[in-house]
């Protein structure tokens, strides 16, 4: 059992602060438990400050961290320390009462199943990092799927460590016990660092995976929050989807659909897919975007790009390989639409980089096939 934590349900429906709807409540929490461990391995926050690509801090810690900062301030992190399982054990770290009005509504979750329902809908509003989940059923209980895009396999991995340590960590607390049922999947090799996860993680942890997931046994979603209040319930998830339109409120609706193309990594949801994450009509986003003289294919073609350039440059893997990343059914359209964007082709693009690699070469650590037939998914 886990140390009891004394959450009392009345004060669950107690009423809250307005929050500031512009930031996600994450970051202060994020940053000071941060601070704490670098100073428990004798960092100073000016030591972190120093980093030159960290702009958005300033020396004296006064300005917020910026969320979209945090996949920088976390490489950052690394850097500085030399710890590669620091990361790992910042996410160990999490607060529930941090989260402010989406720590409140977990807790107040009946069981796993509503808080995984939770986790799908509101958790931008506690990472606010470019993170999509995705939960898919299956017959043996569900898969927690994510999704981050950040051009560097580096920010990728640091932003799905910390995202699942701190996912498993609010799970164990919420039931008050150590969840070493299920799987987690990662889509990278093993690091030199593997042994930290048996640290952070109680169930088996599996890499070299299609996706980044984890599979979920029914049984386990059936488990009971301790913290469960059905009233307090319905209020925080109120709560919650206003701070979730107010987020998406933007007046520039091109940029925020490209942001939200960027996040998904290649695997596009069409216009209407976008417009239910903004909280809006696909008629209405369509409009949006016509009176900003643009449309969805358009915006969608120059994602695409962009991200068909940072594979080529940051990744060996094939053109064949990206082309299915970004969803072409075949290599030659992928080549066509990108000498269309370009002028040139991915080969030739490649070439021209520096210190540019084999383009012919298979891509490395191909995944291998999952040890439990339902994350073939």
């Amino acid at each position: 059992m886990l140390p009891a934590r004394c959450y009392a349900p009345s004060n669950l429906c107690r009423p809250l602060r307005e929050e500031k709807m512009t930031e996600h409540p994450l970051s202060y929490g994020f940053f000071q438990r941060l601070l704490t461990l670098l100073k428990e391995q004798g960092f100073t926050a000016e030591q972190l400050y120093g980093n030159p690509e960290l702009q958005s801090l300033t020396s004296n810690g006064t300005k917020p961290l910026n969320a979209a900062g945090i996949p920088a301030l976390l490489k950052a992190v690394v850097d500085l320390t030399n710890d590669a399982t620091l990361v790992l054990r910042l996410g160990r770290r999490v607060d529930l009462a941090s989260l402010g009005t989406f720590g409140f509504a977990l807790m107040s979750c009946a069981d796993l199943h509503q808080v995984l329902n939770f986790l799908r809908r509101y958790y931008q509003l506690a990472s606010g990092t470019g993170i999509l989940l995705e939960v898919i059923d299956q017959p043996q209980g569900k898969i927690l799927r994510m999704q981050v895009a950040l051009g560097d396999p580096l920010l990728n991995q640091l932003i799905t460590e910390v995202t699942f340590a701190q996912i498993c960590h609010l799970g164990e607390t919420l039931i008050n016990q150590v969840i070493d049922e299920g799987e987690l999947h990662l889509n990278y090799s093993p690091p030199a660092h593997r042994e930290a996860y048996q640290a952070a993680f109680s169930m088996p942890v599996t890499f070299s995976q299609q996706h980044n997931q984890l599979l979920i046994p029914e049984a386990l979603l059936q488990t009971r929050v301790t913290t469960a209040n059905p009233t307090g319930r319905v209020l925080f998830q109120q709560q919650c989807e206003e701070m979730l339109r107010r987020v998406n409120r933007v007046e520039n609706f091109s940029a925020t659909v490209r942001r939200v193309l960027i996040r998904a990594g290649g695997n596009f949801p069409n216009l209407n897919g976008v417009a239910e994450r903004l909280n809006i009509s696909g008629r209405t986003l369509r409009r949006r975007l016509e009176d900003e003289a643009t449309h969805f294919r358009a915006i969608c073609d120059e994602v695409r790009n962009l991200l068909a350039c940072q594979y080529l440059e940051t990744s060996e893997l094939t053109v064949a390989d990206i082309a299915d990343l970004l969803d072409y059914a075949e290599a030659v359209s992928f080549r066509r639409a990108f000498v269309r964007w370009n002028g040139l082709t991915p080969n030739q693009y490649r070439q021209r980089l520096p210190g540019a690699v084999n383009a012919s070469e298979p891509a490395l650590g191909a995944p291998s096939p999952s040890t439990l037939p339902w994350g073939q998914h």
